[in-house]
């Protein structure tokens, strides 16, 4: 199959090793998810101010349904096109796909890191 693989009329074939893999999907993974998060700033920074409310009610010892209720829904608003995101990378470069954005996300915006990004795809 190599050998198939080298007679077709495309450039050298060169093989990536599994760190330079990793990084190479790491960095599309950052990359896609700045774009993101700079599109969508406004979003994140609701839905980070409302959890930090909610938060700081529930601390004071006055938890607020509504304020916790207001917090889910902004995240909720955020999630699906972190989903979303994670699934193409999963789609595009399997586990290790997903397991790059998980990462990239834990690095870009760590408050949407333990939240379920969970598309059926394992992390």
């Amino acid at each position: 199959m190599k050998r198939a693989l080298e007679r077709l009329p495309f450039g050298k074939r060169r093989d990536v090793g599994p760190n330079e893999e990793q990084s190479t999907l790491e960095s599309r993974a950052v990359q896609s998810l700045r774009e993101y998060l700079e599109s969508h700033a406004a979003n994140l920074e609701r839905a980070a101010r409302l959890e930090e409310k909610a938060e700081r009610l529930e601390e004071a010892g006055i938890p607020s349904e509504s304020a916790r209720n207001r917090a889910e829904r902004a995240r909720g608003e955020v999630l699906p096109a972190l989903t979303g995101m994670r699934a193409s990378f999963f789609e595009a470069s399997g586990h290790e796909g997903a397991r790059a954005f998980d990462r990239a996300v834990e690095i870009l915006c760590p408050a949407f890191a333990s939240g379920p990004l969970s598309d059926g795809h394992p992390r």
